[in-house]
């Protein structure tokens, strides 16, 4: 990928904010035609879910390599902010927590960097689908957060490579939420699961992404010479 389109791409955090306001409005209708039903998509859920994407975009202007082995501790970060929002004293309450993530997080992100390794030249669309299987699929990264945390990683991959973010929509929420309650159920130690069950939905996800993501979510910056 280019430095040229790292640099011209950031996000609109104005927009998806309204895009999640408007999610919550009509959250109970949605969640009435889902498979499971989800918890209340809250406005500290919220308030967390806009940290995490204000998050993104600092690592993005840093140019940081999320799944490099000095950058993956950008993703453990990104939990804690979902899951406990972005202040230190709110950290220091969930203590017991972080350390227990942490140490689950170092014993399976091996499994993602290796998948992020071998799939390096793939396309954006499919990296991120890729990396949101692998995380939301047993074993989970991450005790709690794993769909918001790794739908956050994808948009992290998604506007590196100059494409927009995911951003849940009152339009793309029952298409995102559905498939996600049933890969959370799926092993990717288990030799069906793996090679047929999660191949399948990253071939979802993958087109899921190249037709639902949207260009208002990304501003686009005026390349320095």
């Amino acid at each position: 990928m280019s430095k040229k389109k790292y640099k011209q791409y950031r996000l609109n955090l104005d927009a998806i904010e309204e895009s999640l306001r408007d999610v919550q409005k009509n959250f109970e209708r949605i969640n009435s035609r889902l498979l499971m039903r989800r918890e209340d998509f809250t406005d500290e859920i919220i308030d967390n879910l806009l940290a995490g994407y204000s998050y993104v975009d600092e690592l993005l202007e840093a140019k940081v390599d999320l799944f490099s082995r000095t950058g993956v501790h950008y993703f453990l970060e990104l939990n804690h902010i979902v899951l406990c929002g972005p202040e230190d004293c709110t950290l220091m309450e969930y203590g017991h927590y972080v350390q227990a993530s942490r140490e689950r997080f170092a014993a399976n992100i091996p499994v993602i960097m290796g998948w992020c390794r071998r799939h390096r030249k793939d396309s954006a669309y499919r990296r991120a689908a890729g990396v949101y299987v692998h995380g939301v699929s047993q074993p989970q990264l991450f005790f709690e957060g794993n769909h918001r945390t790794h739908a956050l990683a994808a948009s992290f991959l998604l506007v590196e490579d100059g494409k927009p973010p995911f951003v849940l929509t009152k339009e793309n929420a029952e298409a995102y939420f559905n498939p996600s309650t049933l890969i959370k159920y799926k092993n990717k130690d288990k030799l069906l699961d793996r090679h047929y069950f999660l191949s399948k939905y990253q071939k979802y996800f993958t087109k899921f992404l190249e037709s639902h993501l949207d260009k208002r979510f990304r501003l686009k910056l005026k390349v320095e010479a």
